[in-house]
């Protein structure tokens, strides 16, 4: 037995088994390596390709490999970017379960001590923490501009500040902010910031040094004869000595910034961050170098003459911290966090799981970074065993087992059960997972299917498949899967997969759909739709459908279906003879997946989501969702469910005012009766049924009676109601659903026709008891002689009604009391077709 092992806080913890058989497959499949899988997104929609990174430093040539700010927003509405990337708040169904902070990069962190700090970065993010990082609390600052780095010397007074010479000061312990007044003008972007008292700071950025000595209230810019380059980084020894990173520079005072000697350091490239360690003991970083590498340097004389520290990646040095004179540490774009302990002259790399922006360093023994999408760690017992505060991967599928385990899947599995409050590495990462029931259960990816048969506690390969990005199964024995052009299909349970069908290498299927065990879809990209008919023993490209870049399709029988493309929802009622565009139900770009539950509850996520609970005839927007990339959804029932996006977004759907899973309606005509059944799954603050009807050339709705509804129920419930006909045609019945709050929805429309054909009956009389008028109705099977008598109580006839030949059909007649006393008497039908029955009526006068 095989124990595959992860590095968890410091300790090794069992991550999953697998039989020795499989360690060689393993090793050549590459999910052994150093690390517990292959550092590989395995997010499975056509949008996951990363964007080039951004380079915010905006005052310097831009690298190549990068794009700029401004080409990363470049037409955005920067409000509404905004919306899309903060947390969730009051929006009623949808709660944000992680990671419940902006998912933005953080450029800037500063702990004043082991347990409170903050973290500040894109789009105006500033968070807070007063337990270490365990749970982080977001702060409004009202901008959308980047926040870059955050200080405070006492711990009440918070200092912020950002791009376009943006200040933020808080003297509440960070919890509110007001805008400081400044008039450095566009792209004064403000790089350094350091608090060295109470009442003394600084800060700097594009060619501005600003120094305030109130606390930040107010702020004057400082002359630096000599130099008006950049200013990336300052850092103080104390209130008199400190230095300023610049250009291949660095600024030195010593008598509290009354006047600067501006020093060369190494070469002409930007150093991007400076460690003041001791009076005569400085560490510079930035970029440049040999071969234009991560640049550091060291000063052993206070800052005079500098040594070049060893070469590094060809990546920017962003942050250096040195603990004494010899120990230090960095952090670089994109390659993580190195060590020295011989003053630069050697760097060892350290790890890749850190924030690549800034260090915190609280002792010897904590620290914290943050950086690129959301990465905010921490170190606890040393400074070279980091673990990540907030979970921040970006998510391709979700499945829930039931409203408390569940996983989630990127790089690697996460499984939650608690529903999702707390989640714990589980297994390989992949495109697609899935459950058939609550132990059996899937995981596709490049290399393999992956299966498990505890309920997600043990995950090994199965056989054949060479990997897959999407699964479906029809029951537990049969299901397919999808790995580029080519279909697998298993008959055991998933425990063997044999390729099916192969298409051309252009072709990507993109999703797989079955109505039954024999009728299928696949939607692709780079081709039309394909059809099978025979579980898949044969695909038909549909030549007929203009639908080329189709991304999930959704089948509910032989005749009905959809299809998604960008943008664009089609639906077939004709068994894909053609499929017609549903307008206005776009948005959801190329993100765009189908989720269901029963055939009626039917959402559509991606960059705007949208439900039905009619099976598709009408569709409803989450508003609050538009925006944000909802790469899955799950759902445990039709108001209960989780999503995932993208830097670690897990959302939970909950709609207790979706009450009722209908899953069966249906009408059947006997004589002159429909006889009207349905079934629900699952109900959820049901009051109860409206049962409405109307005649097929009519307009308007009839209310025929009510039936109570179970309330709150997960079991199959069913109910019956009888409706009598008196005109032949064409009938047309619905159910008004209400909940207890009074809210409302109607079923889909079911259709009777009824042609004529009665029985004998003869019904109470109404009102009864009466005073004056009151009918009696009947209905006659086949013509016959009809007698209607009335009798008193003692048997003794008063009047004969009716004595007439009549027609098969439905008649009702009116009985006037006029003459007649109080009291109990009886009526009779008398035919000749051998039909007899009596009634009993009250007068009351």
């Amino acid at each position: 037995m095989l124990i595959i092992l992860s590095k968890k806080s410091g300790k090794w913890v069992q991550v999953m088994k697998t039989p020795p058989n499989l360690f060689r497959l393993l090793l050549l499949t590459g999910f052994l390596t150093t690390g517990l899988l292959p550092q590989q997104n395995y997010n499975a929609n056509p949008d996951s390709a990363k964007e080039k990174p951004t380079q915010y430093r905006r005052t310097i040539e831009l690298n190549k490999n990068y794009q700029s700010y401004e080409e990363k927003y470049r037409g955005e509405d920067l409000e509404k970017v905004k919306s899309s990337q903060f947390p969730l708040s009051g929006t009623g169904v949808w709660t944000e379960l992680n990671p419940k902070v902006p998912r933005v990069t953080y450029f800037g962190i500063h702990f004043f001590n082991k347990d409170t700090g903050w973290a500040v970065g894109d789009l105006g993010a500033l968070i807070k923490t007063t337990d270490g990082g365990l749970s982080w609390k977001v702060i409004q600052t009202n901008t959308t501009k980047p926040l870059l780095k955050v200080r405070s010397y006492n711990g009440q007074i918070v200092i912020a500040t950002g791009y376009d010479g943006l200040i933020l000061r808080s003297t509440d312990g960070g919890e509110t902010f007001v805008h400081i007044l400044s008039r450095l003008g566009t792209m004064f972007d403000l790089w350094g910031l350091e608090l060295i008292n109470d009442t003394v700071g600084w800060a700097c950025g594009a060619t501005a040094l600003l120094k305030t000595t109130d606390g930040g209230e107010n702020w004057q810019r400082v002359s630096t004869p000599g130099y008006t380059g950049n200013l990336w980084w300052i850092d103080f020894l104390n209130e008199q000595y400190g230095f300023v990173a610049a250009d291949g520079k660095v600024l030195r005072t010593t008598d509290g910034g009354n006047n600067w000697e501006v020093l060369q350091a190494g070469d002409n490239r930007p150093l991007y961050s400076i460690d003041v360690i001791d009076s005569q003991h400085i560490a510079a970083a930035g970029y440049g170098g040999t071969n234009f590498r991560g640049k550091n340097i060291y000063s052993s004389d206070g800052g005079n003459t500098w040594a070049d520290g060893a070469p590094l990646t060809f990546e920017a040095v962003n942050d250096i911290k040195y603990t004494d004179r010899d120990t230090g540490y960095l952090v670089m774009d994109e390659v993580g966090f190195y060590k020295t302990t011989n003053r630069g002259q050697s760097w060892a790399h350290v790890t890749n799981a850190i924030g690549e922006y800034e260090l915190s360093i609280v002792s010897h023994k904590i620290g914290y970074s943050a950086g690129n999408s959301l990465k905010i760690y921490k170190a606890e017992g040393n400074l070279e065993s980091w673990r990540k505060l907030i979970l921040n991967e970006d998510f391709a599928d979700v499945f829930f087992i039931n409203e408390y385990k569940g996983f989630v899947l990127g790089k690697i599995l996460y499984r939650t059960t608690n529903g999702g409050v707390s989640w714990e590495s589980n297994g390989p990462g992949g495109s697609c997972v899935l459950f058939v029931d609550s132990l059996t259960g899937f995981i596709g990816n490049p290399g393999a299917i992956w299966k498990t048969t505890d309920g997600g506690e043990n995950w090994y390969i199965t056989n054949g498949s060479n990997g897959a990005s999407v699964i479906f199964f029809i029951n537990h024995e049969t299901g397919w899967a999808t790995r580029n052009n080519i279909i697998f299909k298993t008959t055991n349970g998933g425990e063997n997969w044999f390729a099916q069908f192969s298409a051309l290498s252009s072709i990507r299927f993109s999703g797989i759909h079955f109505a039954d065990s024999l009728y299928g879809w696949t939607a692709n990209l780079g081709g039309r739709p394909y059809k099978t008919i025979d579980g898949g023993n044969n695909w038909i490209q549909q030549t007929n459908l203009d639908i080329w870049a189709s991304l999930d399709i959704f089948i509910k029988s032989y005749l009905s279906g959809f299809i998604l493309e960008s943008n664009k929802l089609y639906k077939t009622t004709n068994g894909g003879t053609s499929f017609n565009l549903i307008p206005d139900i776009t948005g959801f770009s190329v993100a765009a997946k189908f989720s269901t539950y029963s055939d009626n509850i039917i959402f559509i996520t991606g960059y705007k989501s949208y439900r039905s609970i009619n099976g598709g005839l009408s569709w409803l927007t989450f508003n609050e969702l538009t925006g944000i990339k909802i790469s899955k959804l799950s759902l445990q029932s039709p108001g209960i469910g989780y999503a995932v996006g993208e830097l670690g977004l897990v959302l939970r759907y909950y709609d207790e005012a979706l009450p009722v899973e209908l899953t069966d309606f249906t009408g059947r005509i006997k004589e002159n009766f429909v006889l009207l059944s349905w079934v629900t799954a699952s109900e959820s603050n049901n009051r109860g049924f409206l049962v409405q009807r109307r005649r097929k050339a009519d307009k308007n709705w009839i209310d025929l009676g009510f039936i109570g509804g179970a309330g709150t129920s997960l079991s199959e419930n069913h109910y019956r109601f009888m409706d009598e006909l008196s005109q032949v045609g064409k009938y047309k019945y619905r159910l008004k659903q209400f909940d207890f709050n009074g809210q409302y929805q109607y079923s889909d429309e079911i259709e009777t026709e009824y042609n004529g054909k009665f029985r004998f009956d003869l019904k109470q009389n109404f009102p009864n008891p009466f005073n004056s008028m009151t009918n009696i109705n009947f209905t006659l099977q086949e013509k016959t002689l009809v007698k209607l008598i009335l009798y008193d109580i003692t048997g003794t006839e008063i009047n004969e009604i009716l004595n007439e030949e009549l027609e098969s059909g439905y008649y009702s007649i009116q009985l006037n009391s006029e003459g007649l006393s109080s009291g109990i008497y009886f009526y009779k039908i008398i035919t000749n077709s051998s039909f007899t029955s009596i009634k009993k009526l009250t007068i009351i006068k």
